[in-house]
């Protein structure tokens, strides 16, 4: 069948039917949650990612990359199967990035802090272990070398020739120009 297109959408293109409406304010308000949910989700991701397989400047844009693709595929999953217009909208992305700020800003330093004094918890009694077992080990192995190497320098020096008479060439390898 033949689309039907109306005269004013010919004359104003901004009024053509196959333009989507705007969804109501408290759909929008409900898909500016969701997507809030999302981006904290996004952020939490992002920042287990970092901390299991480590952040260095190649792995962050990586994982960076990796993020904003997973932040795409989101934005589009959302807002063709749970979105009230079903169409993706500035917004959604906004309240993505949002999320993923919030996470960042509040849940993500706090975490840091749990994991750095349960690691450190942790490996207290290996600390405490290596400080009073190997540490001394340690130091009587490098003093030892240290000890080995001023003999050897003085050997070195003792074995020096006691002759001061200079080596001089022999006349006939003397090249004159």
């Amino acid at each position: 069948m033949p689309k039907t297109v109306s005269r004013a959408a010919v004359c104003w293109p901004a009024c053509s039917a196959e333009m989507a409406a705007a969804p109501a304010a408290a759909a929008v308000l409900g898909d500016l949650l969701w997507c809030l949910g999302l981006g904290c989700l996004l952020g939490a991701g992002r920042q287990l990612l970092g901390l299991v397989l480590g952040e260095g400047p190649v792995r962050c844009f990586c994982w960076d990359v990796l993020a904003f693709a997973a932040a795409a595929f989101l934005v589009c999953g959302f807002s063709a199967g749970v979105s009230a217009s079903g169409l993706a909208r500035w917004y959604m992305a906004l309240g993505m990035l949002a999320g993923a700020l919030a996470w960042n800003g509040t849940a993500s330093p706090a975490i840091r802090q749990l994991l750095h004094a349960l690691g450190w918890g942790l490996l207290w009694p290996f600390r405490t272990l290596e400080r009073r077992c190997l540490a001394p080990i340690h130091r009587r192995l490098t003093r030892a070398i240290q000890r080995r190497r001023e003999k050897r320098k003085q050997k070195k020096a003792e074995k020096k020739p006691k002759n001061g008479k200079k080596q001089l060439q022999k006349p006939s390898k003397i090249v004159y120009n």
